[in-house]
């Protein structure tokens, strides 16, 4: 008599059971204790994945912003004549926005108290400005903490702001700048590259360490006083999009015969552990959800031995056990839908608004919780990504379901005639 309409008895029956009476109001305690173990769950893992996507999304652009999106070097060492490379991987490269030429040298930064080593990028200083964000890092903008300084010009360094702190330098200091090949040669009794006395033009604020610890920026004549040779180590490249790189790079590679590395090639190993990391944040979080679907199998077992009897006579009516089997399961997945349902709202508000509530928790506490020098950001960058609350919605979803199993198929093996007997 029931099989002419399954689906509605079924649920019916599960929704009822979920109701709260005077005789099972412990269960239906357990029961929104089950939805909201769920919803902390959600909430926690909205939160946390879009707070690192987020930072995943902002680091990319910040290395975006300071690494050319693909640096192309010669097979046979120093690129002497750049500019007819310049117009070589132009011709045959539509997707290329600008270019510059970079010399790398390695060097010591010196003043009267301090020394302290790092790397000078000699660079075309207008050219290297399109290609990255050298001339905005010298500006206020984007929460950076220098403003005044200006493009480095023959016998001038721009510094990174952690490498200037560490000899303690400001606009307008002179440094001495020693290469790494500035030694004596033996048996020739002649030195290597130069000494030079630079004038600091500006203090870089990369928001990337790398930069701020290691990097100083030169110009090209100055690079070749440091180096004793002309030619240029690289050719950097900005593309109308970053991701065409690996295409550019391979046209550059059959073409031209140059060797190239792009943008991704050079961080690599950094979005891989930030990608290995969010996975690793996402099982571990995902475990709240599973200590919920542990209860929601209690629960439902609770619910099974109160109510043998109710199934025994629902047994006799006429109800198959595919019946019986698919209400406990639905009651199971009512609660891990709602639960479900109410953490991605929650979750998705909060992780919205994370700024604003972490400021307020700031000024609650008396301390800063995202302190901005430290985490190069503004404020705790996020981002909320469809494919991401998908899969944690769907995660919960099937999680719960696969806690209703024990319990429905216990449900189902209950023998009526014995469960009306002893009730």
């Amino acid at each position: 008599m029931y099989r002419k309409f399954p689906l509605k008895f079924e649920t019916f029956v599960a929704l009822r059971y979920l109701r709260s009476k005077r005789r099972n109001r412990f269960i239906s305690l357990i029961s929104i204790i089950s939805i909201a173990g769920v919803s902390v769950g959600v909430i926690t893992l909205i939160i946390v994945m879009s707070v690192m996507t987020g930072f995943d999304i902002a680091l990319r652009e910040t290395i975006i912003g300071n690494r050319s999106h693909l640096s192309i070097y010669d097979i046979g060492g120093k690129i002497k004549d750049y500019e007819r490379v310049i117009k070589e991987i132009e011709a045959i490269c539509p997707e290329i926005v600008a270019s510059g030429p970079v010399v790398q040298v390695e060097a010591l930064f010196k003043n009267e108290e301090y020394t302290t080593g790092g790397l000078i990028l000699g660079v075309d200083p207008e050219r290297e400005s399109k290609v990255t964000d050298l001339a905005k890092n010298l500006t206020n903008e984007g929460g950076r903490l220098f403003g005044k300084g200006k493009l480095p010009q023959e016998k001038e360094i721009v510094l990174g702001y952690r490498l200037a702190n560490r000899i303690s330098a400001r606009l307008g200091s002179q440094i001495q700048i020693v290469t790494a090949r500035a030694i004596i040669r033996p048996f020739l009794g002649r030195q290597l590259g130069s000494q030079l006395w630079l004038t600091v033009s500006g203090i870089s604020h990369a928001r990337m360490s790398e930069f701020d610890e290691v990097y100083a920026f030169v110009d090209l004549p100055t690079a070749y006083m440091l180096t004793g040779e002309k030619g240029v180590d690289a050719i950097h490249v900005k593309l109308t999009n970053p991701f065409l790189a690996d295409t550019v790079a391979r046209r550059i590679r059959e073409n031209l015969n140059y060797n190239t590395k792009t943008w991704y090639e050079d961080q690599q190993a950094f979005f891989d552990a930030l990608r290995q990391e969010k996975l690793a944040m996402f099982i571990i979080l995902a475990f709240i959800i599973l200590v919920a679907a542990f209860n929601i199998t209690s629960t439902l077992i609770m619910i099974v031995m109160e109510k043998r009897r109710d199934i025994g006579i629902l047994r006799t009516l006429g109800a198959s056990t595919n019946s019986i089997l698919l209400t406990f399961i639905l009651q199971g997945l009512f609660i891990g839908v709602i639960g479900t349902i109410i953490g991605l709202c929650i979750g998705i508000v909060l992780a919205w608004n994370i700024n604003p509530i972490a400021q307020f928790i700031a000024k609650l506490l008396g301390w800063d919780l995202f302190n901005s020098t430290i985490y190069y950001f503004e404020g705790i960058p996020v981002a909320i990504v469809p494919f991401d609350i998908m899969c944690i919605a769907i995660s919960a979803v099937l999680l719960t379901f696969l806690s209703t199993l024990y319990p429905a198929y216990s449900a189902a093996r209950v023998n009526p005639v014995d469960a009306i007997r002893y009730e």
